[in-house]
């Protein structure tokens, strides 16, 4: 069982005071007496623990002991230079007050208590305590210090505790890879300390260093102030039984402001921010693994000292403690303004806020970033104008960084795309800019926009994507597919995207729609697709269920418009130069291979010559449309024969099982159905497209 000794200072006045003095015979020897014992039960509980001189005034109500010492191996040591109480009083027969408790030369060495991979060193010159009060006799299941402390806590009383002044510093790491952080804590005041809780607590502004191989820099942190701090439910985490007991969130902090921080080095790094808030931080003990936080943390400060790297499988285990920590942990609000950073590189940034909360549940209710501004280090500029997300499981994506750190095979896997879509409800982001390679020429969002709704780890039954952005050709690599979408001698283009599908229940019917792409001046894509037939085991958490039920939902229909508004002229004049032809020959030889390709087709199925002549009329005339809608010859038509048609061998034997009409072009999304985008002022974000012709072209005869 872990034992930490940092806080059984804390508890000795209470036994001393208490225990031996308060009720046994006021006299000097004999309270010696009793602190020798008190000394050898924390030594029988491995507790190396001595003290100098003991003295003790009944009649002036003063009690001194000095030179106080405790260690344990593996826990640190804690020194007392020395530690006097005056005025003691008995108030009743169970308890002892005393007017004011000093401790002077307080020093505490070794790993922090939650945190073994960090080592530290605590100095506070002079503590004072005012009007503190405590039972005569504390008990604990075991006797251990921090047993003792948390019983303490729970039932002493203070008016006031004042540091006047004290240092922290901490170690990680160690050799070229150690961190070294120094702190000058300014003054410190709690007040009202009861039921293991203080009402209010304040830190004057503080300065600080952080030195390691990488890093040099100095910085202040304002005045801290906080109310309705639990200092039980911390001294809880590291009770295994006490902390399984405790099933009910406590407060941790009702509220913490630190008035300003800034950071800087001689390397150019600057960072800061004005104020930040955080609000209604609770915990549920039992739901937090203290003891897997240790472990991993041990272990890493273990690899760090040997000089190597965290194996993955450790990795994995610390990402799952972190994750588990989400389940007991929920907060009201975190708030940070005026945010500033400057990057060695000349890289810069402001963000006017940050804002996050509530967290319950595992689910982050709102993270929002507002008015973001900067360049990076060539002075191309960066912006967010807004940033929302909302829904999103922290430790849902923690859990999910573990499993691809397990399995990486297991990435791109239907259960990964299904743990994917649950991690986050939302995301909406608006007005922003990042580098391309032209620093004068960003690529800009002005909105990005997605939404999920479905149970954790599941497809959604509900989902819509929107994208409106615009940037430079020259940023697309012309080895990727995605370049041939680019027209030839196009220097910038505006790219918008909807998507969005739906799942009736009542029904059992899933529509996509839209699905729609468009890339201004070269062609846009409108479609929608209706299955029938889809079982709520395709909504199910087990892949394989999943992937059962989806291939036998039935195709129900497809709807397809293709506009062309400039791309193919474009790819014409492009290929007709490459082979030294005219875009006119290029044209009609195309045209003559679909004819040729299709004519086995319409022979057969003479109802399909109007859908063959509207495909090789749009084949035939640059800047025109084809819009066909394609549903099963004979129903039901199983997804499952779709996926084995396009499989095997020969895909085209799948037309035998659609009929394909002429329709109406589809719209983009807001704008009424045979309308071209620029036709309607209600298209979300136009991208302003060369003029198009919705009309259906009547092909030029070909030539034999």
């Amino acid at each position: 069982m872990r034992k930490t000794f940092l806080i059984a200072i804390i508890a000795l006045p209470v036994v001393v005071i208490g225990g031996y003095l308060g009720l046994k015979g006021y006299v000097a020897h004999f309270a010696e007496r009793q602190i020798a014992d008190l000394f050898g039960e924390l030594k029988a509980v491995g507790v190396e623990a001595s003290y100098g001189s003991v003295s003790y005034d009944v009649f002036e109500g003063r009690f001194e002991l000095d030179n106080v010492s405790f260690a344990a191996p593996g826990e640190g040591t804690l020194k007392v230079g020395s530690f006097l109480a005056f005025g003691l009083e008995e108030r009743s027969p169970s308890r002892v007050f005393a007017k004011r408790v000093e401790l002077n030369g307080v020093a505490f060495d070794g790993p922090l208590p939650l945190a073994p991979a960090t080592d530290a060193s605590y100095r506070a010159p002079h503590i004072e305590v005012d009007a503190f009060e405590a039972p005569v006799e504390l008990s604990s299941p075991d006797a251990l210090p921090w047993q003792l402390a948390l019983a303490f806590i729970e039932s002493a009383t203070a008016e006031r505790i004042a540091i006047p002044e004290s240092t922290t510093s901490t170690w990680t790491g160690e050799d070229t890879a150690q961190t070294q952080t120094d702190i000058v804590h300014g003054a410190t005041t709690l007040e009202q300390l009861a039921q293991g809780r203080i009402a209010k607590a304040s830190v004057e502004p503080s300065h600080f260093s952080v030195k390691s191989a990488e890093v040099d820099a100095t910085g202040t942190v304002g005045r801290i102030d906080a109310a309705s701090i639990d200092v039980a439910a911390m001294l809880i985490l590291l009770d295994p039984d006490r902390r399984q007991s405790e099933q009910d969130f406590r407060t941790l902090y009702g509220s913490l402001t630190i008035d300003g921080y800034q950071l800087a080095s001689p390397s150019g790094i600057q960072q800061g921010w004005h104020r930040l808030e955080i609000k209604d931080v609770e915990i549920k003990p039992s739901a937090i693994p203290t003891e897997d936080l240790i472990a991993a943390s041990e272990k890493a400060r273990d690899y760090a000292i040997a000089g190597e790297r965290l194996p993955e499988e450790d990795k994995v285990e610390l990402l799952r403690a972190m994750a588990d920590v989400y389940d007991g942990l929920r907060i009201g609000s975190i708030t940070f303004s005026d945010l500033t950073s400057r990057e060695p590189d000349g890289g810069s940034g402001t963000l006017a806020s940050l804002k996050a909360g509530p967290l319950a549940d595992g689910r982050l209710d709102h993270f929002t970033l507002d008015d973001f501004k900067g360049t990076d280090g060539k002075g191309a500029p960066l912006r967010i104008g807004h940033m929302a997300l909302t829904g999103l499981r922290p430790g849902a994506v923690m859990e999910m960084a573990a499993d691809s750190m397990d399995d990486p095979d297991g990435v791109a896997s239907l259960s990964w795309f299904m743990q994917l879509s649950g991690l986050i409800d939302s995301v909406d982001l608006t007005g922003a800019a990042a580098p391309s390679g032209d620093k004068s020429d960003p690529l800009t969002i002005d909105r990005l926009a997605l939404s999920f709704q479905g149970e954790a780890d599941t497809l959604p039954t509900r989902f819509s994507a929107s994208l409106r952005m615009s940037g430079p050709t020259s940023a697309i690599e012309n080895d990727k597919p995605v370049f041939a979408l680019v027209p030839d001698g196009m220097k910038r283009a505006s790219v918008a995207v909807d998507l969005a599908g739906n799942w009736d229940e009542d029904t059992s019917k899933v529509t996509l729609a839209p699905l729609y792409i468009e890339v201004s001046d070269a062609f846009s894509l409108s479609a929608k697709m209706e299955l029938s037939d889809v079982d709520e085991s395709v909504f199910s958490a087990q892949p394989d269920e999943v992937m059962a039920g989806a291939l036998q939902a039935n195709v129900k229909l497809v709807e397809l418009t293709v506009r062309d508004s400039g791309i193919y002229e474009r790819k014409l004049h492009e290929a007709a130069r490459q082979q030294n032809l005219d875009p006119a020959s290029i044209r009609q030889l195309f045209a003559g291979f679909a004819e040729l390709l299709l004519s086995q087709a319409v022979s057969n199925r003479p109802e399909l010559e109007p859908a063959v002549q509207s495909f090789i009329g749009f084949i035939q005339q640059p800047m025109s449309t084809l819009a066909l809608r394609i549903t099963p010859r004979r129903e039901p038509l199983p997804v499952e024969d779709v996926v084995k048609a396009l499989q095997g061998d020969d895909p085209l034997a799948l037309v035998d099982e659609l009929n394909f009409a002429v329709m109406d072009p589809l719209g983009p999304p807001g704008v009424p159905t045979g309308l071209p985008p620029a036709s309607s002022p209600s298209a979300p974000m136009p991208l302003k497209p060369t003029p198009l012709k919705p009309t259906v072209p009547k092909p030029a005869p070909l030539r034999p």
